[in-house]
């Protein structure tokens, strides 16, 4: 994200997805009560693999893969987070079991529909 030779449509996608996840982030630290501050790396981690999906299907676009590992680590540590505080000790969650079933879904995503998976 944000390196190479990129088009500036490409960097521009990039500049707008990143100013959305710090503000969405910001937003949500603010409204968000003590218990539920995990919405604040869901959120934006949506947002942000959510792109970094979008930008790879894209014919001349590629996200990195650092992208995706922040976005992963984003949604599996808010999720967790969020279900550990909704449930409390009734079920615990670990953000490694999110991230691995995460990743198994990006695979099959970019398998049945990236344009050009060998590029």
């Amino acid at each position: 994200m944000l390196q190479g030779n990129k088009s500036t449509g490409e960097l521009r996608f990039e500049l707008l997805i990143v100013g959305t996840v710090l503000v969405v982030a910001a937003i949500l630290y603010v409204i968000l009560p003590e218990d539920l501050r995990s919405l604040m790396l869901f959120l934006p981690g949506l947002i942000l693999l959510g792109a970094a999906i979008y930008q790879d299907m894209q014919p001349d676009w590629r996200a990195g893969w650092l992208t995706y590992a922040l976005a992963v680590l984003m949604v599996a540590t808010g999720l967790a987070g969020i279900v550990n505080a909704l449930l409390g000790n009734a079920v615990r969650l670990n953000w490694v079991v999110v991230a691995v079933v995460e990743l198994g879904a990006i695979l099959i995503a970019k398998a049945l529909y990236d344009p050009s998976p060998r590029t």
